[in-house]
């Protein structure tokens, strides 16, 4: 893969993140979804020239709701296999994913339920099915401070990031399946945000990518906070402010695990190892996006 100007013609460009209404730098237009950009085309990984190989991987949110449209942009960008990320109650929910014929579609869930629900104090919500934005935002309502649990339920997803011992299998499985997949995959979860950002962020990791540089990705989806909250109706009770920490990124929520994994790994490659991810899986990665 090159990281070349797009030449399909898909509406790639880059412009300014940084707040809501804006684009995120390399956003992409895929009709039926929102949050969607390549992965590659600006991070320059150290010991290279350019920046990650374009085409290689791409993000979105849900792809759920994917138009006729939609579907075309990705098989024309070369999408062959989307990795979803989603619980089996969001999938219940809001539909399997819409995708053209020639694209295959991997499951792979990564539901943080455990750690919201103990974030927000609650036994009930232990046991909710999925931490997916609209579960976390009903155990909003009759909290006393819900912006404050709404930060906690987050930093608490993202600790499950790193303590869940099935999270951690089926995130060593998805950076194998971005190593190996043919042609361009995409990873999505419902906002693209959190469980795509944390996936992203370590495939970076792996391939050389500085950590401001990877800060910088993350902190993209921010751009995509209308997509996400146009997608969830109004909650009687509950003022819509309280709603921002689940809505948006926050560099808290990426460092708060990142420094985990550190605590109870010894680092973040021996987090990878807990992971599964194998030395020839770091090594395809680094084939696939970096320019020998």
């Amino acid at each position: 893969m090159s990281s070349a100007p797009d030449p399909t013609g898909a509406n790639v460009h880059p412009a300014a993140a940084g707040g809501t209404g804006s684009r995120a730098p390399g956003a992409i237009d895929v009709p039926g979804t929102w949050n969607a950009r390549d992965v590659g085309g600006r991070a320059v990984p150290r010991g290279s020239d350019g920046p990650l190989a374009t085409g290689v991987l791409l993000r979105t949110a849900s792809l759920a709701g994917l138009t006729a449209q939609g579907g075309q942009v990705l098989s024309a960008l070369g999408v062959r296999t989307v990795l979803d990320l989603r619980g089996e109650h969001e999938v219940r929910r809001d539909g399997a994913d819409a995708v053209p014929g020639g694209i295959e579609v991997v499951r792979r869930a990564m539901d943080p339920a455990v750690g919201a629900g103990r974030a927000a104090g609650s036994a009930e919500r232990d046991r909710a099915p999925s931490a997916d934005p609209g579960a976390l935002i009903a155990g909003l309502v009759d909290a006393p401070d819900p912006a404050a649990v709404a930060r906690s339920m987050m930093l608490g997803v993202y600790a499950t990031f790193v303590t869940d011992p099935g999270i951690r299998a089926t995130v060593g499985r998805v950076l194998a399946d971005v190593a190996q997949a043919p042609g361009t995959s995409v990873v999505h979860c419902s906002a693209g945000k959190d469980r795509t950002g944390w996936v992203v962020a370590l495939v970076q990791h792996v391939v050389g990518v500085a950590e401001a540089d990877r800060m910088d990705e993350y902190l993209a989806s921010a751009a995509a906070v209308d997509g996400l909250a146009a997608t969830l109706p109004p909650i009687p009770g509950l003022d819509p402010t309280a709603l921002a920490p689940l809505l948006t990124v926050e560099p808290d929520y990426l460092t708060s695990a990142w420094e985990l994994a550190s605590r109870e790994h010894g680092g973040i490659d021996e987090y990878l190892v807990s992971c599964g991810v194998t030395a020839e899986v770091r090594d395809a990665l680094v084939r696939r996006f970096v320019a020998g």
